[in-house]
């Protein structure tokens, strides 16, 4: 079972899926799929044709004859990583100095209190993730198309302590400089992938294409250690906006034996975003090409299939004009996972995976999912990943095939 700590954190989740949400308004990448989520984060030979262009708009084009219209509304899903619970101690120190600030005469060791707390989050980050994902698929012979929206948001909260704030006398003299800060992006993509499939003699070749508008909403929330809120952050002053388009291209193979193959290029258009610079901190974040190759088997009980990103996906690119300089290689991820899917009734998936990093910046992780489909018309997936206490996520989502 999750902690208290984490159990406390899961307040800031409803935040994240409301900025994600804010598509008007408005991460490393994270794809909140629940199917794909649940099965280790794969998908880019074993998504659906609904489900196709948040992972390789080939398959968009991979459907069965009585397959009709179908609609996913909505899905969404919440992640976080933060494993020295640096959040909810950030703003556990603006408690912390208000009680030593009502102290009449404080003492050093009064002052020592204050530090410890200063400490404990020197140097330390975290990330909350979220994303939601909509779409309606068209499926036909002469070109299959796939019309979707998807928003996701990325947040890095990092402490930035002034190694003199560690001084008690100027604890006393009430003269602090550290500073802790949000630094985030909201990308919202509105496309459509459009699809094509060749048979072969021994299966079926599958190709597609996804041109997109992105629009990029990056935020700088900064403020002093002793006044820093979270869900401050969507102020305005803190944030600027961009927009472009994209394109992703993918292609898919899947034999009559079972087995199958894909490959998919993500944000083939380098693009980079600045954030607007707040007391002389700005950062970069990038949207660079990302490549992903993927092998599956399956029958009418089972599907097995893993994914493995041929590259890091950057993030955020830069940061600059903090006190303590921050790593943003940290930020890099490159995912691969393995995935199964049980269907021992036609109703009723059972759903289960394992993904790693393989820039080695987050810890592994399992994952598990239901899927429930009553009547073949009405679908709810739900899923989960598990590290630790403190670097989990849930998705969930509903869909509709007529």
């Amino acid at each position: 079972m999750p902690s208290n700590i984490t159990l406390k954190k899961l307040r800031y989740l409803p935040i994240c899926v409301a900025a994600a949400c804010a598509f008007s308004a408005q991460a490393s990448q994270q794809n909140f799929d629940s199917r794909s989520f649940a099965m280790g984060n794969i998908g880019v030979s074993t998504a659906d044709y609904l489900t196709a262009p948040f992972h390789n708009p080939a398959l968009v084009a991979r459907f069965n004859e009585d397959d009709a219209v179908a609609l996913l509304f909505p899905s969404f899903g919440v992640d976080a990583n933060d494993p020295t619970d640096i959040i909810d101690n950030v703003e556990d120190f603006s408690d912390i100095y208000d009680e030593f600030k009502n102290i009449s005469n404080p003492t050093e060791d009064d002052a020592q209190k204050v530090i410890n707390q200063l400490l404990l989050v020197q140097g330390n980050y975290a990330q909350v993730q979220a994303g939601t994902q909509l779409a309606v698929a068209i499926p036909s012979n002469t070109i299959a198309v796939n019309i979707f929206a998807q928003a996701y948001a990325d947040a890095l909260v990092f402490a930035d302590i002034d190694e003199n704030d560690l001084d008690p006398l100027k604890i006393i003299n009430l003269d602090l400089d550290s500073k802790a800060l949000t630094m985030g992006v909201v990308v919202t993509e509105f496309g459509v992938s459009l699809a094509k499939s060749y048979k072969t003699p021994t299966g079926q070749f599958y190709y597609g294409v996804s041109p997109k508008y992105q629009k990029v909403n990056t935020i700088n929330y900064i403020a002093d250690i002793d006044n820093y809120e979270f869900d401050d952050w969507d102020d305005d002053r803190y944030q600027s906006d961009e927009s472009n388009f994209n394109i992703d291209i993918g292609f898919a193979y899947q034999h009559n034996a079972g087995f199958g193959f894909g490959i998919v290029g993500k944000n083939l258009i380098k693009n980079s975003y600045q954030t607007e610079v707040i007391e002389g901190v700005k950062g970069v974040y990038e949207l660079s090409p990302t490549y992903t190759i993927s092998a599956n088997y399956q029958n009418r009980f089972v599907i097995a299939a893993i994914d493995i990103a041929l590259n890091e996906s950057v993030g955020y690119k830069d940061l600059t004009g903090t006190i303590n300089a921050y790593d943003t290689d940290n930020t890099n991820r490159q995912i691969a996972g393995v995935g199964v899917e049980l269907f021992p009734e036609s109703w009723f998936r059972f759903r289960a995976g394992y993904q790693t990093d393989l820039s080695d910046n987050t810890d592994d992780s399992f994952t598990a999912g239901l899927g429930f489909s009553p009547f073949d018309v009405f679908h709810f997936d739900l899923s989960g990943r598990y590290a630790d206490d403190r670097n989990m996520g849930v998705s969930l989502q509903t869909r509709f095939t007529f």
